[in-house]
């Protein structure tokens, strides 16, 4: 009797595992889909998930780095073309505004040359006035010697335009010098270096050696207490990152700690092709462009000269949809619309934008609150009346120990 019974068991078994064939779970990216099969030679029905079409922001997924450096800097350098004695006016520690006077070049030679122009611009300033005063032509009177009457005999022609001949050269002449002396005050102008920030003086330097080649600073002037982080992002990263997005950024110096920023500056320039490696991780030899971002939080323990990992805040949102929802065909991208009435679908053409691990944006072609398939197939067909809908809210995931 002990063998009937355990027979019997194991032919029921046998009929639960034949008549089921189970229940398949697949679950992507957070969405779980399910399709069952009912006994072991019927057709199949496969149960379509859905989805509503929501608004919403994509994970942050880009990932820079990059320098901290005061958002207000001034370097100046020696140049010899302005002189070989330059004399630094401020010293270190002292506050400065932007248009102070910072470096005064010896002005021996410009001075010089600004006076001569002066006295150039004067003198053919004095001509046209000698010319208008004196070399104007003028009518003469003349004694008829038979009759002795008296005749008024006008300049020529000839006389009128070689005044004027000679008023415009001295004119042409007056206008040539005043460039001279706008060159010169210029040069006299540049010979004072102003500050082009506002900041405090860190670094100055008073012993220049005029015949060195290197470059030489005179005076370092920064802002405190006003930083930002500069860096370069690669070509993979120019088009997801926009003037403005948010930024969070963090230092190994202090791991537990994190500051907050937003990106006020993306260069529309290559500075160079470098290596580089992308936010999917891959490295190549690609375009490389400058960024600036200005830290918002307070900078509390943050030094110039810290390096730090930013990461952009996608703070934008847009129309989302499951990452399975989209069918691609050739270079065209569809979604699946199911009627909540009919419950017919209909096959829409879709322009997608960016996505992360979960999500798909989408551009165009739906709008916010329709109804998708999240598990099209092949088989769908438009106008097609679907008979198993689950959300995938409504989706349990049955154990096979159950």
């Amino acid at each position: 009797m002990a063998r009937k019974k355990d027979k019997k068991r194991f032919l029921n078994k046998k009929t639960i595992g034949g008549g089921i064939a189970g229940l398949i779970i697949l679950v992507t990216g957070g969405y779980a889909y399910m399709a069952s099969t009912v006994g072991s030679g019927s057709k199949e029905q496969k149960t379509y998930q859905t989805s509503i079409v929501n608004e919403g922001m994509l994970a942050s997924s880009t990932l820079l780095s990059g320098t901290v450096k005061a958002q207000s800097e001034q370097y100046v350098y020696f140049d010899p073309s302005k002189g070989t004695s330059a004399s630094v006016t401020v010293a270190v520690g002292d506050k400065v505004v932007a248009g102070q006077q910072l470096v005064q070049y010896d002005t021996t030679i410009t001075q010089a040359s600004y006076d001569e122009a002066v006295r150039g611009l004067n003198k053919v300033g004095r001509d046209i006035n000698q010319l208008m005063t004196y070399g104007v032509p003028q009518a003469t009177t003349v004694v008829d010697e038979k009759t002795g009457e008296f005749t008024t005999v006008n300049p020529t022609a000839q006389a009128n335009a070689d005044y004027q001949n000679q008023l415009q050269t001295l004119y042409e002449a007056y206008a040539s010098a005043e460039a001279q002396v706008a060159k010169a005050q210029t040069a006299l102008n540049e010979t004072a270096l102003l500050s082009d920030v506002e900041g405090t003086v860190v670094e100055i330097d008073n012993n220049i050696d005029p015949s060195s080649k290197e470059s030489q600073v005179l005076v370092h002037v920064t802002s405190e207490g006003k930083l930002q982080v500069e860096g370069s992002l690669t070509e993979y990263d120019l088009a997801n990152i926009k003037v403005g997005q948010t930024v969070k950024m963090k230092s190994k110096v202090y791991p537990d700690k994190e500051w907050a920023g937003k990106i006020t500056y993306i260069s529309n320039y290559p500075t160079q092709n470098v290596s580089s490696t992308s936010t999917a991780g891959n490295t190549s030899s690609g375009a490389s462009y400058a960024y600036k971002a200005e830290i918002t939080s307070d900078i509390a323990e943050l030094k110039q000269g810290f390096s730090v990992s930013v990461e952009v805040v996608n703070d934008q949102k847009s129309l989302l949809v499951p990452l399975t929802a989209v069918v691609v065909d050739g270079d065209k991208s569809y979604v699946w619309i199911l009627n909540d009435k009919s419950k017919k679908v209909s096959k829409v053409e879709v322009a997608v934008g960016n996505a992360d691990a979960v999500s798909q944006e989408i551009a165009s072609g739906v709008t916010a609150g329709q109804t998708i398939v999240v598990n099209p197939d092949s088989s769908l067909k438009p106008n097609q009346k679907l008979e198993n809908i689950k959300t995938f809210e409504e989706t349990e995931v049955t154990s096979s120990d159950k």
